[in-house]
């Protein structure tokens, strides 16, 4: 399979009105992508309940029971989460359920797909993102790579979240109304990337990690506005948001920690050799003890690669010389070993000029 860019793959974008009630929100992506969620859905249930063995052991009945379509847990799980953290969201997931015709308890699986890998240590296998100034407009480029399911890619479509004149667009996977990666254009982009657990608490009181990034969109807003409002809420895992802005110095990486925070901020002089660049690991001296010490290893006979290391060498090899141009930009990102054949989004977003560019693995 090969990254097909997204204008040229004939997939639709899908309007979600956010002043519509939340159970009506997705009715049409229901409808018309029901058979689709259900096959990424089976998906996630068939490799999870594979490697249900690295789950703690109070989460696997739970687990399990609600992946089998057990509609009281599930329900009773997504009535919890509401507690949480509101309706809204809830109510949305429900509609999905309904609308594909769905067992609620995989598409509440769907949704915590980020968070339960986080629980189990296990890297979806990471994101590679950059950012840079290009003629001193921001600029954002991403990779996304995961294996929890590997069909992510050909199930994955560009979501258009509206309230009046206002938008965003996320780059979504279907039946999930979180968000992973998203451009809000003449305002910020942001994308998430996975982050080490070891030795960070699990706070399942807390946000789900994905629908905490989409309640941070959601309110819009500039780029300070969502910098800020990323650090203002606890989630269940550890995460880094790494946002960009209009202007030259704004360029942010976040690190959720689940109950504090760190940012890394470009260099305020706004030179177009400034750059971040971020995978899978922490840069910060005093959480570097959070980062794996092996680069592979084996788990009920499936063999894992934490390749975040080299990926940040070669990012920062590449921008050793800075990108001239958009399709420079985009050219960084490519080949072994930051693109590789678990890359299921690759994206570049400009707010400044609202430039994007999409690709997903067909």
């Amino acid at each position: 399979m090969n990254l097909v860019e997204y204008s040229a793959s004939k997939l639709p974008v899908y309007d979600i009105d956010l002043d519509a009630p939340p159970e009506q929100r997705w009715k049409k992506v229901g409808r018309a992508e029901g058979e689709n969620i259900s096959a990424l859905l089976d998906d996630v249930v068939d490799e999870y309940l594979d490697h249900v063995g690295w789950l703690p052991a109070y989460l696997r009945p739970a687990l399990t029971a609600m992946a089998k379509g057990g509609a009281g847990l599930a329900g009773w799980i997504v009535d919890w989460i509401a507690s949480l953290f509101g309706q809204d969201y809830v109510a949305e997931i429900r509609g999905i359920a309904r609308y594909a015709d769905l067992p609620l308890g995989h598409v509440v699986l769907g949704n915590l797909v980020y968070d339960i890998c986080q629980v189990g240590g296990i890297p979806g296998v990471g994101c590679s993102s950059y950012s840079v100034n290009l003629e001193g407009k921001p600029t954002l480029a991403r990779n996304m790579d995961w294996i929890f399911p590997a069909s992510t890619g050909r199930h994955s479509r560009l979501i258009r979240f509206f309230k009046g004149n206002r938008h965003y667009v996320s780059v979504s996977v279907l039946g999930c109304v979180g968000v992973v990666s998203a451009h809000c254009p003449g305002e910020w982009a942001i994308t998430l990337n996975q982050a080490p657990s070891d030795g960070l608490r699990t706070q399942w009181g807390e946000w789900p990690t994905l629908q905490r990034l989409r309640k941070v969109c959601d309110g819009f807003g500039t780029y300070r506005s969502v910098v800020r409002r990323v650090r203002e809420y606890d989630t269940v895992s550890p995460f880094f948001a790494h946002i960009v802005g209009v202007a030259p110095d704004e360029q942010t990486v976040v690190a959720g920690l689940g109950s504090s925070f760190r940012q890394r901020r470009t260099a305020r002089s706004g030179k177009s050799a400034d750059y971040l660049v971020q995978t899978n690991h922490f840069l910060d001296a005093d959480l570097q003890k959070h980062n794996p010490t092996e680069d592979s290893w084996e788990e009920n006979g499936v063999q894992y690669y934490y390749d975040t290391y080299p990926r940040h060498r070669s990012l920062e090899r590449r921008l050793a010389t800075p990108p001239a141009s958009l399709e420079q930009v985009v050219r960084k990102l490519r080949g072994g070993p930051v693109t590789c054949e678990n890359t299921q989004h690759q994206m570049v977003f400009q707010p400044a000029s609202g430039f994007s560019r999409v690709w997903v693995r067909r």
